[in-house]
């Protein structure tokens, strides 16, 4: 059944969505922000400051609401996607000009109207914005990791490793197995596969194979006639082969490990565990990396000339790290960087940097230990915060703290009713800050304009600081400002609601 919610009960539904959704994440704001405990149908509780976390755990019982959270929740969810920092500063910002704008329509200014100055605004933003960025330094980048993990030496320990792989890409986040935290830097391309059996490892942590045969098949392998080329090579030559394979049927997979346990023969058919395009690039870079034919085995027969050749494969449980030649590496690197500049999808472009990374330096793999899986979890999160935002520095940098915002909105005019809700807006960053840190904005604020909005504010010895260590990096603040006017405006130019709901029978 469709329902219709309109005007003044569509704008009351959406107040009340906009400042619970942003009253949570706001209250995570600043270096003294607090942290949200989420519980979780699919899995345990959890506790973060993390604000695309807090905004996408947060639901209603009733339909409506549930479609506005959805449409507020994508200014920081696409925060996220562009530059993986900054979400919660874009809600404040969402909350501050969406609720003055609906003052305004309540008091007769027309919506549409309303809209255009908003972007118009916007313009002067991000080019005053741009005015204020400087390159930054190796020391900017350390003290934008400490803030953005909100912790000096998780900061510095992102900072390092960072500056070690030279790209966001080339760092994997995941949960360690205990108490430290540690990376190891993995060299060579790196796939991984689905599990094969615990039998060919002969209780060893790894296999490697030296001067390994290689084929690459599409499709599904029904027999092992389709595959009797390649076997009888292997059988009579004792050969190490492994077959990559869309999908195959199982007792083929037994049948090999048959010739492993009574012949010691190294047959190993395996399925990686991407899907579509993904796989498609992968079984593309083995071919040029290897030399190998890619055949489809549903409609042509493979030979046992159609094998490429790897020096060295290391096997492991979950993925297989192969050694590859430096001309046919040259190679795949200028294809890969061709497809990146064709490539728009963000989920994409991370696979395709991803496999840049494994041709040049190699991949790190950062463990993160703790105590509890929650203590974990969270610091994940941070990890990852810092890693967004040293990537976003590259750009450029600002004064942190919202002073930089805060100086944003004392340079722009106030010419339209867009500018003065802008102007407004953009000083909210700051007194959130100061006001999660327990203190009053108002008197904080008047030291920072006296000193031309060049100092920040710091908590820890209560001092004002010229060169200062906080720093927000123009690409996220930029982000936040065209992220959040765009949500804002579509929600006060929406009249309407209609929405599906279940009838209960």
């Amino acid at each position: 059944m469709k329902k219709v919610v309109s005007s003044s009960e569509l704008k009351n539904k959406m107040v009340d969505c906009v400042n619970m959704l942003c009253d949570a994440v706001s209250s995570t704001l600043g270096p003294t922000g607090n942290n949200v405990l989420i519980s979780n149908s699919d899995s345990s509780s959890f506790i973060t400051n993390d604000g695309v976390t807090i905004a996408s755990n947060i639901e209603s019982d009733d339909s409506c609401s549930n479609a506005i959270l959805d449409i507020i929740k994508e200014a920081a969810l696409k925060t996220n996607e562009l530059v993986g920092d900054g979400t919660t500063t874009t809600l404040v910002l969402l909350q501050s000009i969406f609720n003055q704008g609906v003052d305004m329509i309540n008091n007769g200014y027309n919506a549409i109207t309303l809209k255009y100055e908003l972007y118009d605004s916007l313009d002067n933003v991000l080019k005053i914005l741009s005015s204020l960025k400087r390159k930054p330094t190796n020391s900017d980048l350390l003290s934008i990791a400490s803030v953005s993990t909100n912790d000096l030496e998780m900061g510095k320990y992102i900072y390092d490793l960072y500056i070690k792989m030279k790209n966001r890409y080339a760092i994997k986040i995941m949960e360690g197995y205990s108490e430290d935290t540690y990376y190891n830097i993995k060299k060579g391309y790196i796939i991984d596969i689905n599990g094969i059996s615990s039998l060919f490892f002969n209780n060893k942590k790894s296999i490697e194979l030296n001067y390994c045969d290689v084929f690459v098949v599409k499709g599904f392998i029904s027999s092992m006639e389709q595959i009797s080329e390649i076997i009888n090579e292997g059988v009579i030559n004792n050969k190490n082969i492994i077959i990559f394979a869309e999908d195959y049927e199982r007792h083929i997979e037994e049948e090999l490990l048959a010739y492993y346990l009574t012949e010691n023969i190294r047959i190993i058919i395996i399925s990686i565990s991407e899907y579509g395009s993904h796989r498609d690039m992968i079984f593309n870079d083995l071919s040029i990396l290897s030399g190998c034919a890619i055949k489809n085995i549903e409609y042509e027969k493979v030979y046992y000339s159609d094998c490429g050749v790897f020096s060295n494969i290391l096997i492991n449980n979950g993925d297989l790290i192969i050694s590859f030649d430096k001309d046919r590496a040259v190679k795949l690197r200028n294809l890969i960087t061709k497809e990146l500049s064709c490539v728009n999808s963000e989920y994409d472009k991370e696979f395709i940097m991803k496999r840049l990374c494994m041709i040049n330096k190699g991949i790190a793999y950062l463990y993160v230990g703790g105590i509890t899986k929650t203590e974990i979890k969270e610091k994940i999160m941070r990890f990852e915060d810092g890693l967004c935002a040293l990537a976003s520095a590259e750009s450029g940098v600002c004064l942190g703290e919202g002073v930089t915002l805060m100086n944003v909105s004392n340079l722009i005019g106030d010419v339209s009713c867009g500018d003065k809700i802008i102007k407004n807006a953009l000083c909210i960053p700051f007194n959130k800050i100061i006001e999660n840190i327990g203190l009053d904005p108002s008197k904080i604020k008047k030291e920072i304009v006296n000193h031309n909005y060049k100092k920040v504010y710091n908590y820890i010895n209560n001092t004002y600081e010229e060169s200062s260590s906080i720093l927000d990096p123009f690409l996220v603040l930029s982000t936040c400002c065209k992220n959040a006017v765009s949500i804002a405006s579509i929600l006060l130019t929406t009249n309407y609601l209609v929405v599906c709901e279940n009838i209960s029978i």
